[in-house]
């Protein structure tokens, strides 16, 4: 009979750590104590044959939903091989629990994080698991960068709780929606925070996601400053990234400076309406790696891939959205005649919002707009007509509300960049993003940072 009829008596429950013996035909269960489990098994591998899985209560703490393998060689049948061997196994599973505690991917994880481990490899996804993001403001559009940075294996998700019920949550927010009706206690005191760290959790065993902060309004809408206000620097420290949603502009600026000052890549969007974007803030020298593919004169040779390591910079979110209509063709091939009026239209709500003390929400607010388009014009060189009165209506759109198709958009463009600032790999996004319905396109927009 296979050597695994010989071993295999000693069986323990992997899960619990209990352990229970089936002696038939052993010689001494009280051996096979000490070594821990050996299950059945005929498979063979290179002369050797495995016999089963192999439990030891010191590696359940390291491995507690995995099984470690253990090989015999075939023609060595003494159960002092086997004890050998288990001693070995042992050895190599403490060696497996120091690689994880260093940040070593499992199985499992390289299981369900194949396709991106081929994109951007090992490393860029050891430091997703490793990086921690900051949230406030917990839209529709959140809901959308979040949904595609926890499934990416973000390490650590902590969300900053606004005090909006459950019931309330924007119509785009399927996150809060999902943990909302999967709540099982009572509906009527749950938050959108709360239910959004319910539906991220089961979408990722891997990653931890955390609520803090006070619950300052209680009531419909979306995030007000009071809830922006408890950012500080003691949040955000050891953040790598902040995301914030649906910021004024004073608080755009002032978490701005606190995440440059602490280290830490911030990203500011908002959807109204059918248009959206966001500004991003990734340090003054950000260092990342592009990959290019380089064809080879040689006839019949396969095109190489050639790795290079670039160097950019960004600007501060308080001079991003200081920029003028003018800096927008800085750098830019084709001058204003190629840059984005989507952009120019939300510099000129942002120049609003920091006169009046609010973003433009009615129909008033977007005829002083329109009506400041030809002085705007005239104080940035440009021709008369330039700007076009139906991309500032609008921009401006309606304020409280996110059209689920547009948050959908930038979102995933936002979590890819999110990302992008972890991993360090790919050109990122300098350093304002625009999309609008009307069209369908998107634009990269340069709003003050240096040339390259």
């Amino acid at each position: 009979p296979p050597i695994a009829s010989r071993v295999r008596r000693y069986r323990a429950d992997f899960s619990s750590g209990r352990q229970r013996l089936s002696h038939r035909r052993t010689r001494s269960p009280q051996l096979y104590r000490s070594l821990g489990s050996v299950r059945r098994s005929t498979t063979r591998e290179r002369g050797c044959t495995k016999c089963g899985s192999i439990v030891n209560p010191e590696v359940v703490q390291y491995f507690p939903t995995r099984n470690l393998e253990m090989y015999i060689v075939v023609k060595l049948r003494s159960l002092q091989t086997a004890r050998a061997t288990c001693a070995l196994a042992f050895d190599f599973a403490m060696a497996g629990a120091s690689d994880a505690a260093d940040g070593e991917l499992t199985d499992e994880q390289r299981a369900v994080y194949d396709r991106q481990l081929r994109v951007w490899g090992v490393d860029a996804q050891r430091r997703l698991g490793h990086a921690k993001f900051f949230v406030a403001g917990l839209s529709g559009l959140c809901a959308e960068a979040c949904k595609n940075v926890v499934l990416a294996g973000i390490g650590s998700v902590t969300l900053l709780e606004d005090g909006v019920l459950a019931q309330d949550a924007h119509p785009g927010n399927f996150l809060a929606h999902a943990g909302l009706a999967d709540h099982q206690g009572d509906v009527g005191a749950l938050t959108v925070a709360q239910a959004m760290g319910a539906t991220l959790r089961e979408m990722n065993p891997f990653g931890e996601v955390h609520v803090v902060g006070t619950r300052p309004v209680i009531g419909q809408g979306p995030s007000t400053d009071s809830s922006f206000a408890q950012i500080t620097e003691h949040e955000l420290t050891n953040m790598d990234v902040v995301l914030l949603c649906g910021a004024s502009v004073l608080e755009r600026e002032r978490i701005g400076d606190i995440s440059r000052a602490v280290g830490a890549s911030i990203f500011a969007g908002t959807v109204r309406g059918y248009a959206g974007d966001f500004v991003a803030d990734l340090g003054v020298s950000f260092e990342h790696v592009v990959e290019t593919t380089v064809t080879s004169v040689t006839a019949g040779a396969l095109p190489e891939k050639v790795k290079t390591t670039k160097v950019c910079g960004f600007v501060p979110l308080r001079a991003a959205l200081a920029s003028q209509w003018k800096d927008l063709a800085v750098g830019r091939e084709g001058g204003m005649r190629r840059v984005s009026r989507l952009a120019a239209a939300s510099l000129s709500a942002v120049d609003f919002e920091k006169k009046i003390g609010r973003f433009p929400s009615n129909e008033t607010d977007k005829k002083i707009l329109i009506a400041s388009i030809a002085v705007t014009e005239r104080e940035n060189g440009l021709n008369e007509g330039w700007m076009n009165p139906e991309t500032v209506a609008e921009y401006v759109g309606h304020p409280n509300e996110e059209a689920p198709a547009v948050a959908a958009v930038v979102g995933g463009v936002l979590a890819q960049e999110m990302l992008r600032a972890v991993t360090k790999v790919g050109e990122p996004c300098r350093n304002g993003f625009f999309f609008a319905m009307d069209g369908g396109q998107g634009s990269v927009e340069n709003l003050g940072c240096p040339e390259v």
